[in-house]
């Protein structure tokens, strides 16, 4: 199951504020050392890799359904030969 923003967003905070926390660096203006860099990295790139694959979820889903809109609307429009044989016999009918 996906996670949503706000999760992905928490998740980032908390591991900022825990690196913060380890490197002694509680003010808010402060850099976090180079070792940090690859673990936000990191979580920026499963990040988007679970967003595009439930993106492409999701738009597979839209096109199946409108798929199956589409063939049921089809099933339930007469075709021309259903018009052809009602002719028929509405002329055999009506002579």
């Amino acid at each position: 199951m996906a996670r949503s923003n706000e999760e992905w967003a928490a998740l980032l905070g908390s591991t900022l504020c825990k690196m913060a926390r380890v490197y002694g660096t509680d003010a808010p203006n402060a850099y976090l050392p180079e070792e940090c860099y690859p673990v936000i990295e990191k979580t920026f790139e499963v990040a988007l890799k679970e967003a595009r694959a439930e993106g492409y979820a999701a738009a597979m889903r839209e096109l199946q359904q409108a798929r199956t809109t589409r063939s049921a609307a089809n099933a339930q429009r007469p075709s021309l030969v259903s018009h052809v044989m009602r002719s028929f016999a509405l002329t055999r009918r009506l002579a």
